[in-house]
């Protein structure tokens, strides 16, 4: 996708071309900035491609709704929750709903969908501000039932391909860590915006903790990292840079250390071995105490 290997694409089985479609569509429908013929023969396979794929129909449906009304409306939203002091009393994405979300959700047509699936986030991304860094797991129908989470997660991309000034991807991954299914939610998210990998692994880290092993919160978000750089494996040492940068989730160094594979095995030295040892017995006395401690939990 970081490419858009058109070729490589073609080759991929039916469930795995399945969650790359949000992007895969808006590619074929928006008009290109690239005028070139080679991207003219290229976009001529993405069509060939989506041709025969019943799920496009739904997601051409989504990207047909009228983005700039549904963003007035969500600010206004914002603003009513901002004024009722976070309360999800009111909204007026959604009105009252007959039935629980994930009913309403699939009897619903393409822009109530949007609203649905936009109110939920909202109410996650306003509640994890309120929450001073306090970690919560909230529970929600809407990212929690399997039966739906391919409709959920075209829903999740449109909106914040379509309204990104309203919904930051740093902001988004940050809430999908607060809800079940959370860590697939963002490795689907991040693969159809594939150039935001760095963005939202350093937002992660720079909001995690300075010590991950100890809480639940530490744990998911160290997982959902991982999950990122198995997706991208060539970037695992740079995101194990960026947690000694920000002296943050010394677990998540360790463990993408354990799982990155060197294309030649250096049996001399394990890279764990030199990872710590370079940490513990390098010049910056701040990453030295960071570490240290981590250490001394774990022994605890």
């Amino acid at each position: 996708m970081q490419k858009v290997d058109v070729v490589r694409l073609a080759a991929l089985s039916d469930p795995e071309l399945r969650l790359l479609l949000p992007c895969l569509v808006r590619m074929a429908l928006c008009a290109p900035a690239d005028q070139s013929q080679s991207w003219a023969q290229d976009k001529k396979l993405i069509l060939r491609l989506l041709s025969g794929v019943e799920a496009v129909n739904s997601i051409v449906a989504l990207l047909s709704v009228d983005f700039h009304a549904l963003e007035q409306d969500a600010r206004k939203e914002q603003q009513l929750r901002h004024k009722a002091g976070g309360s999800n009393g009111e909204s007026i994405l959604v009105s009252q709903l007959q039935h629980g979300l994930t009913l309403e959700f699939e009897h619903s047509d393409p822009l109530r969908r949007l609203r649905l699936t936009l109110s939920e986030l909202l109410a996650i991304i306003n509640k994890v501000a309120d929450s001073n860094g306090e970690f919560f797991l909230k529970s929600s129908e809407l990212f929690e039932s399997p039966v739906y989470l391919d409709e959920v997660a075209d829903v999740l991309c449109i909106l914040q391909a379509e309204l990104p000034s309203l919904l930051p991807i740093v902001d988004v991954a940050e809430a999908l860590l607060h809800v079940r299914n959370g860590e697939w939610f963002m490795c689907l998210l991040v693969a159809n915006v594939p150039d935001s990998f760095s963005e939202v692994c350093r937002g992660l880290i720079k909001n995690g903790e300075r010590q991950d092993e100890e809480s639940v919160g530490g744990r998911r978000r160290t997982e959902a990292l991982r999950q990122l750089c198995q997706m991208n494996p060539s970037q695992a040492l740079n995101i194990r840079a960026m947690v000694v940068e920000e002296c943050h989730l010394p677990g998540l160094g360790v463990a993408l250390t354990l799982d990155y594979k060197p294309d030649t095995p250096d049996e001399a030295v394990s890279p764990l071995v030199s990872y710590v040892s370079g940490l513990l017995l390098g010049t910056n006395s701040k990453v030295r105490t960071w570490f240290s401690m981590f250490i001394r939990n774990g022994q605890q």
